[in-house]
C-alpha cells in the first residue's frame, strides 16, 4: 500500500455514473463443458433480479463471448434471454484464440444486431474486447499455470480497431468500448497503447489471489482499492469499471486468505457494499459456479442446486448508510447530558435543554446526537503520563510546522493512548502506539485526561489536515474512503486491550465521509472534568485509513475546551 496525500483524492477514485450498472458474470456453459441454452441464461437472469438482499438491482449481465458454445459463430443464446428478462449486457468478445476466432466473434456480434436490432443493442451498456488477455502473457500467469495463449498489446489494439469497424453504422456505434484485465497488466507501461485505444478499462480484482501482499480478509478491502486506484492512475481519465471481483465461499488457503461463506460475507460488506454505494459499474463473480462440477476455490453465492430454490451462502444485504439510520426527531435522554448538534444550511444548531426537541425539516446534512456518561473512576494500567493541556503535542518528523485551516483551538487536549484492535483476530494485543488504524475490521481506542480545571463544555473533534507537501512522507494512509462512528466506552482501555476484551460504549458521533483540510464537531457536551475518558472509533462504509496522531498540522481525535 501507498501513503495518500489526500482523502479527497481517493475519494474521487469512486465516481461513477449517475445510475450505474450492477450485474454478475455468465459464463457460456456449466462446469462439465455442457453449453447453457436459452432456459438456462434466462433462468439465471431472473434468479439474479430476485437475490434476497439486493433489491432486485442485478440487472445487468456479463458475457465472455458472442458465440454460442459448441457452434462456429452462432450468436449466443444468453441475447435473446436477455432480451425476454430486459437484461443489461455488457457484451464480451474473446480474444485469445488467434485471429479466426475473433472473426467469428465478430461475424455473430453482426448477426445479433441483425436479428434482433434495437430490442438487443438498447439493452447493450459497453463491449469488452477480450478478457485478461494481457496478464495472461505474463510470466506471472504462465508460473499459475494459464494455458490460452493470449494476445501481445499491439495485436489487441488491431482487434479493438476491427470491432470499432464492425459497428460502424450500426445500434451499437456509440456504445463503449473497453477491455477486462488485472491491474497488473494496466500499471505495465508495454500495455499503454491498448488504453489509448479504449472508451473504459474494467479490471478484474481479487484479493483471495494476490499472495504477494497482505490479503487476509482483514486486509481485503485495502489490497482491492490498491488495485483499483493504481488502475485509475493508468486509465488516462478514462472510467474503470470492477468487471470481476469476489471472495471465495470454499477452497484452499491463499497466502493469509482463507475461503469461507462468512469472509465472503465480509468482503461483500466491506468491498461490494462500498462500490454499490458509490455508483461504481460492477459484475461481481459470481452467481453461481458449482453446478455440474465441483470449482476450487468456489466463488458462488448460490450453492449447488436449482438457483432460485437454494438460498444465497451469505446475507447479500448492505448496511444502511448512517444518514438512513438516523432519525428525524432526536429525543433527549434525561438520564444523559445531551447535546444535538446539527449543520443545516451551514449553520451549527445546538439544543442544550433537555425538554426541547431538535426536529430536521429537510435531511440534506445529519443531526448526530452526544450522550456522554459519567466517567468510571477506574485507572488505564501501564500507560504513558498524560499529556497537558495546549502543548504542541506529537508533530511527524521531517514535516514543516505551518499553520494549517482546521487547526485545534486551545485550550485543547492530545490523548495519551492510542491502542488499536482487530475483530479478525479479537484476541491479539496491538498495544500502545500513536499510528491509529480504522479500517471495516480494525478499530482504535483513545484516551483522554481531563484537566481538573476544565472550562464547562468539551467539544470532541476529529482534525483531518490539507494535502501532505509531496516532499515528505505523509503521516496518514487512506486506503479506501469513507466516513467514522466515534462510542464513549463504558469502561477505560489499557495497553492491554484487545477486541475479545474492549467494554462496551455508548455512541456519541460520526462523521459520514471524511475530507481533507476539515476539523469535525464530533460531539458536545459537558466537560468530564479530572476523568480518565475513553473512546472508540470505528470505519464507517468501508474507510480504511491509519494515521500518525499528532497536534502540528492536527491529525486525529482531540478535546476541545470552550
Amino acid at each position: 500500500m501507498r501513503f495518500s496525500s489526500t482523502l479527497v483524492a481517493a475519494a474521487a477514485l469512486l465516481s461513477g455514473a449517475e445510475a450505474a450498472y450492477k450485474g454478475f458474470n455468465y459464463g457460456a456453459f456449466f462446469g462439465n463443458q455442457q453449453a447453457k441454452v436459452y432456459a438456462d441464461f434466462k433462468y439465471e437472469f431472473e434468479a439474479a433480479k430476485a437475490l434476497p438482499g439486493t433489491n432486485s438491482q442485478f440487472t445487468s449481465a456479463r458475457l465472455y463471448t458472442m458465440i454460442q458454445h459448441g457452434t462456429k459463430r452462432d450468436v449466443i443464446q444468453a441475447i435473446k434471454a436477455a432480451i425476454d428478462t430486459n437484461t443489461q449486457l455488457l457484451l464480451g468478445l474473446w480474444t485469445s484464440a488467434g485471429q479466426a476466432v475473433v472473426d467469428d466473434e465478430i461475424a455473430a456480434l453482426k448477426a445479433a444486431i441483425t436479428t434482433y436490432g434495437t430490442k438487443f443493442t438498447n439493452l447493450v451498456v459497453g463491449i469488452s474486447v477480450g478478457s485478461e488477455d494481457l496478464y495472461r502473457i505474463t510470466p506471472t500467469a504462465i508460473a499459475n499455470g494459464e494455458k490460452n495463449p493470449g494476445v501481445q498489446p499491439a495485436q489487441l489494439v488491431k482487434y479493438i480497431n476491427q470491432v470499432r469497424t464492425a459497428i460502424k453504422g450500426t445500434g451499437l456505434a456509440s456504445k463503449p468500448i473497453g477491455h477486462v484485465d488485472t491491474w497488473t497488466a494496466y500499471n505495465n507501461a508495454s500495455n499503454s497503447a491498448v488504453v489509448s485505444a479504449l472508451d473504459f478499462l474494467g479490471v478484474d480484482a481479487y484479493p483471495y489471489f494476490e499472495k504477494e501482499h497482505a490479503n487476509s480478509i482483514g486486509a481485503a478491502n485495502a489490497t482491492f482499492y490498491d488495485a483499483y486506484k493504481k488502475t485509475v492512475a493508468a486509465a488516462k481519465g478514462k472510467p474503470v469499471w470492477v468487471t470481476e471481483t469476489g471472495w471465495p465461499v470454499s477452497g484452499p488457503k491463499s497466502g493469509q486468505a482463507v475461503a469461507s461463506a462468512a469472509n465472503a460475507r465480509i468482503y461483500w460488506e466491506d468491498v461490494t457494499c462500498s462500490l454499490l454505494r458509490n455508483n461504481v459499474h460492477l459484475f461481481y463473480y459470481t452467481l453461481q459456479d458449482i453446478q455440474y462440477s465441483n470449482p476450487s476455490p468456489s466463488f458462488g453465492i448460490k450453492p449447488g442446486g436449482d438457483l432460485k430454490a437454494v438460498n444465497p451462502l451469505f446475507s447479500l444485504t448492505c448496511p444502511k448508510p448512517l444518514r438512513a439510520r438516523l432519525p428525524h426527531t432526536i429525543q433527549p435522554v434525561a438520564r444523559h447530558n445531551w447535546i444535538a448538534r446539527a449543520d443545516v444550511g451551514g449553520h451549527t444548531i445546538i439544543r442544550t435543554s433537555l425538554t426541547q426537541t431538535v426536529t430536521s425539516q429537510s435531511m440534506s446534512t445529519v443531526f448526530v446526537w452526544a450522550p456522554i456518561p459519567t466517567a468510571s473512576s477506574s485507572e488505564v494500567v501501564n500507560s504513558p503520563a498524560s499529556m497537558p493541556v495546549s502543548t504542541p503535542g506529537s508533530t511527524f518528523p521531517g514535516y514543516p510546522q505551518l499553520d494549517q485551516p482546521g487547526d485545534l483551538t486551545p485550550p485543547f487536549v492530545a490523548p495519551n493512548l492510542v491502542v488499536s484492535i482487530d475483530s479478525s483476530d479479537p484476541n491479539k494485543v496491538i498495544g500502545n502506539s500513536y499510528t491509529a488504524q480504522i479500517s471495516p475490521t480494525r478499530s482504535t481506542l483513545i484516551v483522554f485526561d481531563v484537566p481538573p480545571s476544565s472550562p464547562k463544555t468539551c467539544n470532541l473533534v476529529f482534525a483531518v489536515p490539507p494535502a501532505f507537501d509531496p516532499a515528505y512522507i505523509a503521516p496518514m494512509q487512506l486506503t479506501a474512503p469513507g466516513g467514522i462512528s466515534v462510542s464513549r466506552l463504558d469502561g477505560p482501555a489499557t495497553v492491554r486491550t484487545s477486541a475479545s476484551t474492549v467494554v462496551r460504549g455508548t455512541p456519541v458521533g460520526a462523521v459520514l465521509a471524511l475530507q481533507s483540510g476539515n476539523k469535525y464537531t464530533v460531539a458536545s457536551a459537558p466537560c468530564e472534568a479530572g476523568q480518565k475518558v475513553s473512546y472508540r472509533v470505528d470505519s464507517l462504509d468501508g474507510l480504511d485509513m491509519s494515521f500518525f496522531q499528532m497536534t502540528s498540522p492536527a491529525l486525529g481525535l482531540f478535546i476541545e475546551m470552550d
